[in-house]
C-alpha cells in the first residue's frame, strides 16, 4: 500500500514521474500480520473511496481524483462520527478539506493518459477535523480496548491462533479507520494460551485483571463469529455475536451470508458490521470500562480502637514483602486477600500474578515488624514460611501476643500482653507501716 501526502504538496513529485500510457497494474498490499495496533493515534482513516475522473493529462487526472476522494470521504467521516446520514454533513469548500486531509493512501490505482480510476483511503488530521466535527469530535477515540476475536468453524474454536482467518480479518482494519481504539497483539505462545477462545467464557475476575494489567487496556471486546459451511467451497452463512467485557455483555447480533463461499470477503464484512455496532455502543455510552477491572491496592485506615502496637508501628513507616500463596481457584485467592485486608497492621495488599491451580504472588505492605505481622496473620489462621503464606496446620498452637517495649507503649495504656505477671518466687512486699504520732 502506497501513501502520499496531500495532493497539492506532491504535485511537483508527481510531475517528475513517468505515467504509463496504458492502465497500470493494481497496487495492493498483503494483509498485515496481527500486531499491537492502537486506533487512538494517528489520523482518522476513511477507506474504500472509489474515484473515476478524467483530466487533461495523467497528472491532472490523478490530482482531480485525489481531490474528488476528499469530497467523497468527508460525508463518510461525518456519518461515522455522528451516526447521521452522510447527506447531513456540512458543506465544506475544497480549501477546508485541503487543511484537514493529511495523506492519501492508494489501495488500487489505474492511470491512463487522460483518466484516473482508483480505490483510495483518505486520512484526516484529528485535531483539524475536530473543528468541523463539533460535538461529535469527542467520539474520535475510545479507551484502549483489547480485542479477543473468537471463531467457531466446524466445531473448532480458536482465538489468537496465527492461522485464524478471523484474526487476520481484524488485522486488515487500519488504525484510525474506527473511533474504537482496538488493541490487537502480535500473539506469542503465551498469548495464545492466555487469550484462548475458552478464556472468553471464563468469569474469573482476577484473571481478567491480570490480562488488563498485562496489555495496559481499559476493558475487553469479544466479537464471536460462528461459521456455517454448506460444503467445501460452497455458500457460507455466519452469525456474529458481539460481547463487551468479562461479563460478556451482548452488544448486538448480525446474520451474514456469502453465496460464492469467499471466506475473506465474508469476514471483512463481519469486521465492518462489528465495528459499526461497537461504534454505536460507544456513541450510546454502553462501552464504559468496568471499574472492577482496574482495582487499585486497598488502602486500609486503622481505627482508633485498634491494637496499640499497630498504631505505634505506623509512625515508624511501612515495609512491603512478596509472598507466594496456593490458589486452587479464584475463590481461594479472594478469600486470602480479604483475610489480609482485615488485619489492622496491613496497609495495602495487591495481586502481583495469578496462577489458578498453582501458586500466585501477592504483595503486602505492613506497618509493623515481622513478629507483630506474624501474630496478626496467626489470628486469621495464616503462617509465613520462607516466602510462602500458608494456612496454619491443626497441630500448630496459636502464637502468643508479642510483648511491647516501653518505647512502644509510651503514652498508651498497657494491654493485657504488656502487663508482666507477678513472679511466683518473689513474695509480695507488704506496704510500709505508717509511723505513729
Amino acid at each position: 500500500m502506497l501513501r502520499f501526502h496531500h495532493p497539492l504538496l506532491c504535485a511537483l513529485l508527481c510531475a517528475a514521474l513517468t505515467v504509463p500510457a496504458v492502465p497500470a497494474a493494481a497496487q495492493t498490499s498483503d494483509a498485515a500480520a496481527p500486531t499491537a495496533l492502537s486506533g487512538g493515534g494517528g489520523g482518522l482513516v476513511v477507506g474504500g473511496v472509489n474515484v473515476d475522473v478524467p483530466g487533461k493529462s495523467a497528472i491532472d487526472a490523478r490530482n482531480n481524483g485525489w481531490r474528488e476522494a476528499q469530497r467523497l470521504a468527508w460525508p463518510m467521516l461525518w456519518a461515522r462520527m455522528s451516526g447521521q446520514e452522510a447527506g447531513s454533513a456540512p458543506k465544506l469548500p475544497d480549501s477546508a478539506l485541503d487543511s484537514m486531509v493529511s495523506a492519501i493512501e492508494i489501495e488500487h490505482e489505474e492511470a491512463g493518459p487522460s483518466r484516473y480510476v482508483a480505490n483510495l483511503a483518505v486520512i484526516f488530521d484529528r485535531e483539524r477535523a475536530a473543528r468541523y466535527l463539533g460535538r461529535y469530535a469527542a467520539l474520535s477515540t475510545s479507551p484502549p480496548l483489547l480485542l479477543l476475536p473468537v471463531l467457531q468453524d466446524a466445531g473448532v474454536r480458536m482465538a489468537h491462533e496465527p492461522h485464524s482467518p478471523w484474526l487476520q480479518a481484524w488485522a486488515r482494519l487500519r488504525p484510525g479507520e474506527s473511533p474504537i481504539d482496538y488493541i490487537r497483539i502480535q500473539p506469542a505462545t503465551a498469548d495464545v494460551f492466555l487469550l484462548s477462545a475458552w478464556q472468553a467464557e471464563r468469569r474469573h475476575l482476577n484473571i481478567w485483571r491480570a490480562i488488563v494489567e498485562r496489555y495496559q487496556v481499559a476493558d475487553i471486546l469479544i466479537p464471536e463469529l460462528i461459521l456455517d459451511r454448506s460444503w467445501s467451497g460452497g455458500p457460507l452463512n455466519a452469525q456474529l455475536i458481539l460481547y463487551f467485557g468479562p461479563t460478556r455483555k451482548e452488544v448486538g447480533r448480525v446474520r451474514l451470508h456469502n453465496a460464492s463461499g469467499n471466506v475473506a470477503a465474508l469476514m471483512d464484512e463481519a469486521v465492518r458490521q462489528a465495528d459499526r455496532a461497537y461504534i454505536e455502543a460507544l456513541r450510546s455510552g454502553h462501552l464504559l470500562p468496568d471499574p472492577e477491572l482496574a482495582e487499585p491496592p486497598v488502602q486500609l485506615v486503622q481505627a482508633d480502637t485498634g491494637p496499640a502496637i499497630g498504631r505505634e508501628a505506623t509512625q515508624a513507616g511501612l515495609y512491603s514483602m512478596r509472598l507466594r500463596v496456593l490458589t486452587p481457584d479464584d475463590a481461594a485467592l479472594t478469600r486470602t486477600m480479604r483475610q489480609l485486608q482485615a488485619l489492622p497492621v496491613v496497609s495495602a495488599v495487591r495481586t502481583v500474578s495469578y496462577a489458578p491451580g498453582g501458586e500466585s504472588v501477592i504483595e503486602l505492605s505492613a506497618s509493623a515488624d515481622l513478629a507483630v505481622l506474624r501474630y496478626h496473620l496467626d489470628t486469621q489462621g495464616l503462617r509465613i514460611e520462607g516466602d510462602r503464606l500458608r494456612p496454619r496446620r491443626t497441630d500448630e498452637t496459636p502464637l502468643p501476643a508479642p510483648i511491647m517495649s516501653d518505647e512502644v507503649t509510651a503514652g498508651t495504656a498497657p494491654g493485657p500482653a504488656a502487663a508482666a505477671p507477678p513472679s511466683a518466687a518473689t513474695p509480695e512486699t507488704p506496704p510500709p507501716a505508717t509511723p505513729g504520732p
